[in-house]
């Protein structure tokens, strides 16, 4: 997991849709290279977006993430 004293260089929004459960599915898969936060409803259930800091590229992102962009209609803004 990444830790508070971690510098990241990018800074991503996903969006996405889908109950708690599914946000939280997609901030497990990537907590490990990164940080989530500032969560909220987009602009009420069931879209929903938060922050994700990393150095990772959106590529590296997409194929961590795999079939969870489909499913939970994940969209990545830079």
């Amino acid at each position: 997991m990444a830790s508070w004293g971690t510098g990241y260089s990018r800074c991503y929004t996903l969006h996405g849709e889908g109950d708690i459960a599914a946000a939280t599915a997609v901030q497990a898969q990537m907590r490990e290279y990164g940080m989530c936060s500032y969560f909220q409803w987009d602009p009420r259930p069931p879209r929903w977006r938060f922050f994700y800091e990393t150095n990772c590229s959106r590529a590296e992102l997409e194929q961590r993430l795999g079939a969870l962009l489909a499913r939970f209609k994940i969209l990545i803004e830079d």
